[in-house]
């Protein structure tokens, strides 16, 4: 029996013709991967079905179990987690997740789930996603990688017969998707029909069926033995005529970041346990652990964001935090890209807007530039071939688009050190490749230093040569990196 059918279904968005004329049916038992270049069209389909937007059909219907034990709807749970504080504000800044009176007016996880010790679904959920040691926290001190786990666990609690999931493994450690793959396919045997937007480099063993919306506007559906991923096209070499290199860096500094028993608590926990660390000029470093293991704090310290730095003994460019450097002083000579920037930032900027805002360090555009200036920003949109969105607002462009937008800011005023935390989020498998070669082309042989975050090995550039392993807050001796 099919639960969901679609005859002459058209779908536009800002004007955009997304789907035209498409045909598609799901059957009752099919599971979905929902593929594609970022930019398709897949998390408007998703919204469409879910009835967040509108979409012309000749036959829109769904054919849901009456009086069963799932839910007789779509449910569609979003790349992004926003939630408001007590005081009804959704608003925040992205230094707000470190003060501790900002933390007083956020709910906590225990409150935001109704938390019950004798709820056994949930009970078995915070254990399937590591969470239970973080109920009492509150929702902005949850790192990206906590948050994502939050916001599925208030999906999958009581789960519906339909469930779109957009990209649910952003921000999960290895072992934390494994174990949602894993509860995954013990929903699907229980028969929720899954539709996961996800890219195609790792499909769960549970999903039947991928689906994709083709160049000619048209949904295509195969079965998994059937599918072809796309191949990856390489950009750097498509555009070896218009490379750029970065420029020598001005400033030379023989330690970037040098750090010496540092210990940041929030109440009674250890966020990080006497941590010390030295990265010298032109190093590339990998920082990972699980979920909480401290890497956002860390970064947090080293970015001019946490208030704890100056209670610490910490060294950046070979001048000691708290010795009378601004923070405009620190992010002048930091590139950072990280999700909580991404979900934090201002989206009615043009897209040219949001890669000029990176010379100043400002989450929008609030100064005059130069010609040069644009120049540059020009160059690299023409570098990664994003130039037809120049002049489009950000919100109007896909994750996918927004995220390497980002990633350009960092770029743009060539900085001595790059934090990329998690850069490849929100980045189709074929951006992901390319963007991976970009910082080889541009970084094996520079003298600029590199922070990299990434819990999946083939997001991980070949340049990086060093490793940090964070567990529980506290540094532990790091497996070789794979090359």
């Amino acid at each position: 029996m099919k639960i969901l059918e679609l005859e002459d279904f058209n779908l536009e968005r800002q004007g955009k013709a997304i789907i035209r004329h498409g045909e598609l049916a799901i059957a009752r038992g099919e599971q979905i991967l929902l593929s594609g270049a970022s930019g398709s069209g897949k998390t408007s389909l998703g919204m469409a079905l879910a009835g967040q937007l509108f979409a012309k059909a000749l036959k829109f219907q769904f054919n849901f179990v009456v009086n069963g034990d799932l839910l007789p709807k779509v449910s569609l749970v979003s790349q992004f987690f926003y939630f408001k504080d007590k005081t009804g504000l959704s608003d925040f800044y992205y230094q707000q997740r470190y003060n501790s009176y900002d933390s007083e007016h956020a709910a906590t996880v225990r409150e935001t789930l109704d938390y019950v010790s004798d709820d056994q679904k949930l009970n078995e959920l915070l254990g399937v996603l590591n969470l239970v040691e973080r109920l009492d926290a509150p929702l902005i001190q949850l790192s990206s990688g906590e948050r994502k786990k939050l916001q599925l666990i208030l999906a999958l609690r009581t789960p519906s017969q339909i469930m779109i999931l957009d990209n649910p493994y952003i921000g999960l450690d290895v072992h934390s998707r494994d174990n949602l793959i894993a509860y995954l396919t013990k929903l699907a045997c229980a028969g929720v029909t899954f539709i996961i937007i996800d890219d195609d480099i790792q499909i769960p063993s549970f999903i039947t069926h991928v689906i994709w919306i083709d160049a000619t506007l048209e949904i295509q559906k195969v079965c998994r033995e059937d599918y072809v991923s796309l191949p990856v096209v390489n950009l750097s070499q498509a555009l070896q005529v218009n490379k750029l290199e970065l420029a020598p860096l001005v400033d030379s500094y023989a330690e970037i970041v040098k750090l010496e028993q540092v210990t940041i608590k929030y109440g009674a926990r250890l966020a990080l346990n006497k941590i010390d660390w030295l990265v010298l000029a032109g190093q590339k470093w990998l920082v990972s652990g699980q979920n909480g293991a401290g890497k956002s704090t860390l970064l947090s310290l080293i970015n001019g964001d946490h208030p704890q730095a100056y209670a610490n003994e910490i060294y950046l460019f070979e001048r000691k935090r708290g010795s009378g450097e601004s923070i405009w002083d620190i992010k002048q000579k930091i590139g950072f890209v990280s999700p909580e920037l991404h979900w934090n930032f201002d989206t009615s900027m043009t897209c040219l807007e949001t890669i000029l805002s990176g010379y100043f360090d400002t989450p929008g555009l609030y100064h005059k530039t130069t010609s040069q200036q644009q120049q540059v920003a020009h160059d690299w949109l023409m570098r990664l071939e994003l130039t037809e969105y120049a002049a489009q607002r950000l919100a109007l462009v896909s994750n996918g688009i927004q995220r390497m937008l980002l990633l350009l800011r960092a770029l743009i005023k060539n900085p001595p050190l790059f934090i990329l935390d998690e850069p490849c989020q929100g980045l189709d498998d074929r951006q992901t490749a390319n963007f991976v070669r970009l910082v080889d082309d541009l970084f094996a042989d520079s003298q600029h230093t590199i922070i990299y975050v990434s819990h999946r090995a083939d997001q991980i550039p070949a340049c990086i040569s060093h490793r940090l392993c964070l567990e529980h807050g506290e540094s532990i001796p790091c497996a070789a990196l794979e090359k």
